[in-house]
């Protein structure tokens, strides 16, 4: 079953575009094969999205990681449900598994490692009746890196959720965190130690991008990178707040063709052995608690790949 996230792809219509915008975001850029490829200060030598050449914006692939006994069973659920296994999209694509998903989506499952997650000090903090931090200045110096440790989660459009999470929980062993009412969408995790959701779907009348979100190391980080990418005309889509659903606190950027990139922090985490229950949200509640800029815009949930 798969254990981890891995990378994602997109194509764009101007690489030099989609490679200052990653680099504004925070991220660390390779050349040298058929995409550019970004990396977080925590995999220096993982690529995690790879942006290629394409005539518009568009959602290429995703990749998970397993370890043997999961990469053996996904090989076989997928020959048991006559699933074709696919070439290599390109020459440095990893080796593996590549495949379709219900609604077209090409997928890769590797046989690998899961990355290890470097534990950071936690900053000394004060809260009602408890002093942490006393005769030192809280404030960061504004020279902290606010950039990206991790490709945490992403969330795809569908036209129909619930083929979605058959095929992600039945084939590749997902499970099922939270949903929201009426098929509009869901949130699911890896079959191991798990952030509460890896990938997510939302109801469109078409497969697409909605975003790809990656962890800061705090609250402070997110919005200083949020300054830089506003210093270079980036729009703001939507926030800061915080979900409910996951309860990360967000900020949504968005790149130069309407994708979203997020940037989060402190999202729950379910372990393999919890007896967590999903709950079924509405739209509003499942959200956001709060957010600066009160609810989400009236294009958060457009496709615009569905354009």
């Amino acid at each position: 079953m798969v254990l981890s996230l891995q990378h994602l792809s997109l194509s764009v219509p101007d690489l030099k575009e989609g490679a200052d915008f990653y680099s504004a975001f925070g991220m660390n850029m390779s050349e040298g094969h058929s995409a550019l490829g970004f990396r977080c200060d925590n995999k220096p030598d993982d690529e995690i999205v790879l942006v290629e050449s394409g005539q518009k914006r568009k959602f290429n692939h995703i990749s998970f990681a397993s370890d043997a006994a999961g990469f053996a069973a996904i090989e076989g659920r997928l020959k048991d449900k006559n699933i074709e296994l696919l070439s290599k999209p390109f020459k440095d694509a990893p080796d593996g598994l590549w495949f379709r998903d219900p609604d077209g989506n090409l997928v890769n499952v590797q046989e690998a490692d899961i990355a290890a997650r470097p534990a950071e000090p936690v900053p000394p903090v004060n809260r009602p009746g408890v002093i942490e931090r006393s005769a030192q200045r809280g404030c960061p110096k504004p020279t902290i890196a606010a950039r990206p440790r991790r490709l945490g989660h992403m969330i795809l459009f569908t036209p129909s959720v619930p083929r979605q999470l058959q095929f992600y929980t039945e084939v590749l062993g997902m499970q099922i965190s939270d949903t929201i009412v009426e098929e509009y969408g869901a949130f699911l995790r890896t079959a191991g130690d798990s952030d509460h959701h890896v990938v997510g779907f939302l109801h469109s009348n078409a497969p697409g991008f909605h975003h790809a979100s990656f962890e800061m190391g705090s609250i402070d980080e997110a919005e200083l990178g949020a300054m830089r990418l506003f210093g270079k005309g980036y729009k703001h889509a939507w926030g800061p707040g915080r979900h409910a659903i996951g309860s990360n606190y967000f900020h949504y950027f968005r790149d130069p063709w309407n994708g979203m990139a997020e940037y989060f922090f402190d999202i729950d985490y379910i372990p393999k052995d919890s007896e967590w229950e999903p709950a079924e949200w509405t739209k509003k509640d499942g959200m956001f608690l709060w957010s600066a800029d009160g609810p989400p815009p009236p294009d958060f949930g457009k496709n615009y790949e569905a354009d």
